[in-house]
């Protein structure tokens, strides 16, 4: 989720400004629009949101793509983090690659795969590989273990496992490895019911298993990395920002109440779609626009508790950005906790979501249709 919750704040961005923004933080850089398509110049780490992202330059470090078609057409040569409906990915991945849709293409990796999907591609892998899948084609080589939960597996005159590879399926009997792909004595095939975390997270090897700190540190990471993009967005577009962190603190109750119509509108709409026939092809359009306004409204949420605590002790609003990045940070950290807390945990981030989304909402649907949005002084 802090993944998703690093996209969301670019996303924050799209209903105040049409046109492509973007802001460099020392060498990374952060894009955000409709279209967005980084060609330059060099950079470390890369991140962009968007309904149609593309990179068609290499990158230095990591990059961390959202959008509906996202393209990677130049060498990474650091982590790929890639979440979209269509990510087609025709460069190689020198680091480890989580990439998350319905279609998936991806090139040579050289560290370890982590995808799911409905239909996947997978070239090579330098490592591991964990994929969730309908449907997957193997190419190449997986050069570590591999463990895949897919009904209809396909395995290219290339396609290896060098070490362990374990399948779920709803039918194991439809599933025959070629001995080519890896022998008898390393492949076991098992019911897709048993693929969870107590039946084979204990027999995992080393590589795949997360110790707690790298946890902890990605948490953290996913804090920083939250409010340094809140950061982008508040430079980028200040006034639209404080316009929709006054408007939720003057009235949360009712913002929470329009997130609720608003996402039921989005939801449900999918279902009404369907019953057209024709609007059938526009049900992927509505579902990634329900996640992305989820993504969106749960980022703004945060943010806007983070300032909603400081204000509450009497403290006055930060005038300059780093004081707003401290507290977009603050609001991501207490957000994060709460999703460990059983049940009222989950009900208080989807107040936080709902808030944020009945916000947005107000200043992209006329006014007074929902949350009436008069200016209030903060």
């Amino acid at each position: 989720m802090m993944r998703a919750l690093t996209f969301a704040f670019g996303l924050l961005a799209l209903p105040a400004l049409a046109e492509t923004t973007s802001l460099t933080i020392a060498q990374d850089r952060y894009e955000a629009g409709a279209s967005v398509s980084y060609d330059g110049p060099s950079v470390t780490d890369l991140f962009m949101a968007g309904n149609v992202v593309s990179v068609t330059a290499p990158v230095g470090g990591s990059a961390h793509l959202a959008g509906r078609r996202v393209a990677v057409d130049a060498a990474v040569a650091g982590d790929l983090f890639a979440v979209g409906y269509s990510v087609t990915v025709t460069a190689p991945i020198s680091g480890d690659a989580s990439v998350s849709g319905y279609e998936l293409s991806l090139a040579p990796v050289t560290g370890n795969l982590r995808a799911a999907g409905s239909e996947v591609t997978v070239a090579a892998v330098g490592g591991y590989a964990l994929i969730t899948v309908a449907d997957i084609t193997l190419q190449g080589v997986i050069a570590g273990d591999a463990v895949l939960v897919a009904d209809d597996i396909t395995f290219g005159p290339e396609a290896k496992v060098a070490g362990a590879l374990t399948i779920y399926a709803e039918d194991p009997a439809s599933i025959k490895v070629p001995e080519t792909v890896a022998p008898a004595a390393r492949v076991k095939i098992e019911q897709r019911k048993q693929y969870s975390e107590g039946e084979w997270s204990k027999d995992m090897p080393m590589s795949m298993q997360v110790p707690v700190w790298r946890v902890v540190t990605g948490f953290l990471m996913g804090v920083l990395i939250s409010g340094l993009i809140a950061a982008m967005v508040i430079a980028i577009a200040p006034q639209a920002v404080q316009n929709w962190r006054v408007l939720a603190l003057a009235h949360p109750g009712r913002a929470i109440w329009s997130g609720f119509l608003v996402t039921s509108a989005l939801a449900g709409s999918g279902f009404v779609l369907m019953l057209t026939l024709v609007g059938v092809f526009l049900l992927p359009v509505m579902l990634i626009l329900t996640m992305l306004a989820i993504f969106a409204g749960y980022a703004l949420g945060s943010y806007v508790l983070g300032v909603g605590l400081w204000l509450g002790v009497g403290r006055r609003m930060p005038e300059g950005l780093p004081g707003k990045f401290a507290l977009a940070c603050l609001g991501a950290f207490l957000a994060g906790l709460a999703w460990l807390v059983p049940i009222a945990g989950w009900f208080f981030v989807l107040g936080l979501t709902m808030l944020g989304i009945g916000t947005l909402a107000a200043f992209v649907l006329p006014g007074g249709w929902l949350l009436r949005r008069e200016v209030v002084q903060p």
